[in-house]
C-alpha cells in the first residue's frame, strides 16, 4: 500500500514493512468525524480507501469545504512535527480506511536518507502549492483568480492544454466562491475565445496574452 505514495516509493519492500509494523489502520463510517481542531496531530495519515473532506465550521454553523482527499493521498506530514492541533475538521465522506504512521516511526525511518529527502521534497512541493493558492486568493475577482490558476497550471505542466486537477466545485471552495460563479466565468473565457474546453476537465489556452491581461484589468 505504501508503494503508491510518492515519498515511500524509493524504499525497499522490507523498509516499507518495518514502517507498517509500527503503524495502525482505522476504519471509519461515512460522515464520521476523524479529527477536529481540538485534536493534536501526532501521526502522518494516508487514505487507503474511501474519500475524506477537509472543512471548517463557520460561526454561522455552515461548513466550508476546503478540499477532498482520496485513496493514496496524505495529510498531516508537516503538522505531525509542529506539535500543533489540526487546523480543520477531517470527515469521512464515505466508508474509509486510514493508515496512521506515528511520529516516532517516521523519525526512526528518517535514518534512511532516501526516505528523508523524498519526505522533504513532498513537503516543499505542498508549500509551493499553498503559496500559489494564497497568491491567487489575494486577487480581487473570481475571473482574476481563475486566470492566475490557469496560468500557473500551464507553467507547471509546460503546455497550453491540460486537465484541471480538481472539479469546479472544489475550485470554487478554494477561491471562496460558488460553483455557479466559477462556471459562469469559465464560460465567459470560452465565449471570449481566451480558452476552449473540449470536455469538462480539459482546458486549452487559446490566447495567452489576453488571459495574462485579465490580471492587470
Amino acid at each position: 500500500m505504501l508503494h503508491s505514495v510518492d515519498f515511500f516509493r524509493d524504499l525497499t519492500f522490507q523498509e516499507r514493512e518495518e514502517i507498517l509494523s509500527g503503524s495502525r489502520t482505522i476504519t471509519y463510517l461515512s460522515n464520521q468525524i476523524i479529527y477536529t481542531p481540538e485534536d493534536r496531530c501526532d501521526s502522518l495519515s494516508i487514505v487507503l480507501k474511501g474519500k475524506l473532506r477537509i472543512s471548517k465550521l463557520l460561526p454561522s454553523g455552515q461548513e466550508q469545504i476546503i478540499k477532498h482527499l482520496e485513496k493514496g493521498e496524505v495529510f498531516g506530514e508537516a503538522l505531525v512535527f509542529a506539535g500543533r492541533r489540526y487546523a480543520s475538521h477531517v470527515v469521512s465522506e464515505e466508508d474509509s480506511e486510514i493508515l496512521n504512521i506515528p511520529k516516532e516511526v517516521l523519525l526512526s525511518s528518517f535514518k534512511n536518507q532516501r526516505f528523508l529527502l523524498s519526505y522533504l521534497r513532498s513537503i516543499s512541493e505542498k508549500t509551493l502549492n499553498l503559496s500559489g493558492i494564497i497568491e491567487m486568493l489575494s486577487l480581487a475577482t473570481v475571473k482574476k483568480k481563475i486566470a492566475s490558476y490557469l496560468l500557473e497550471l500551464s507553467l507547471e505542466k509546460e503546455t497550453h492544454i491540460f486537465k484541471l486537477p480538481c472539479s469546479k466545485k472544489t475550485l470554487a471552495n478554494l477561491m471562496g466562491s460558488t460553483r455557479e460563479v466559477v462556471s459562469r466565468n469559465f464560460s465567459e473565457l470560452q465565449r471570449d475565445g481566451i480558452i476552449s474546453m473540449p470536455d469538462r476537465s480539459t482546458v486549452e489556452i487559446r490566447n495567452l496574452k489576453r488571459l495574462e491581461g485579465i490580471l492587470f484589468d
